[in-house]
């Protein structure tokens, strides 16, 4: 049975990783919303797992640990694993910080503004004085940006990188998406990283994608995402401000 709502009418992709992107969509569904959760970041176990399950069991002397994702959440904290009380957490936003709730962790940093490396990179306790010969490990997937590892090398610390999971594409152009798009099933788009919107552009061809894709609106989660998706060729780019509530914010807006 359909539910009836403030966003009733409104067909909405969501590219998420297949994990957060269903918890998007049970939300889209509760105010009336069409989620088609098209995932264009497939999330695939590490190659180098006995490396992942080595960083696991030598927290004891390290000064922090840091999750960049959500995903990096779900993937390492799936394997087990004991955050002695001494150990710092960082994340850059509510939606890794609630993914780490649903394990049971709690005491967790966030940036005051700015929901990304930079706003980390902003916190007392990572400052020179505070990180100085000090270890941290990152817990990320393959790839992504290196400001965080390199800022941090920079002012002293003694930085690990954990490739907790591999991402990759969908694999050719998806017969699916076009089908939807076609039938003028989307009428809006959520982009939530900027590999997303990257991977977003190869799923159908170079004439559907400027036919089909463009015209359409893109809810972007900061302005970084929404900088690439309009270099990308999008013409009507939304920032929101971070994860679900961000997106339903700016839906309820356009639709009010």
């Amino acid at each position: 049975m359909e539910i009836s709502g403030p966003l009733t009418g409104i067909g909405v992709l969501i590219t998420r990783p297949i994990i957060p992107a269903t918890r998007t969509a049970l939300r889209l569904i509760a105010l009336g919303a069409t989620p088609f959760v098209f995932p264009t970041v497939i999330i695939e176990p590490s190659e180098d797992l006995v490396s992942l399950r080595a960083a696991l069991i030598s927290l004891t002397d390290a000064y922090a640990i840091i999750f960049v994702s959500p995903s990096a959440v779900g993937v390492t904290c799936a394997i087990d694993i004991d955050i002695p009380p001494s150990v710092k957490v960082f994340v850059p936003g509510s939606g890794t910080a609630k993914e780490l709730n649903l394990y049971g962790i709690s005491n967790v940093q966030i940036p005051l503004e700015s929901f990304d490396s930079e706003g980390l990179l902003k916190l007392p306790d990572l400052q020179s004085e505070c990180v100085r010969g000090r270890r941290i490990l990152i817990f990320r997937g393959n790839g992504g940006r290196e400001l965080l590892y390199k800022e941090l090398v920079k002012r002293g610390a003694l930085v690990e990188i954990i490739s907790a999971y591999q991402r990759r594409a969908p694999k050719g152009f998806s017969s699916e998406l076009l089908e939807l798009l076609i039938t003028k099933k989307i009428n809006a788009v959520s982009i939530m990283s900027s590999i997303s919107a990257m991977n977003l552009v190869t799923q159908v061809s170079a004439p559907d994608f400027q036919r089909l894709l463009i015209p359409l609106p893109v809810y972007a989660s900061h302005r970084r995402i929404k900088f690439i998706t309009e270099g990308l060729g999008f013409r009507n780019v939304i920032e929101t401000k971070p994860g679900d509530d961000g997106l339903i914010s700016a839906l309820l807006e356009v639709k009010s």
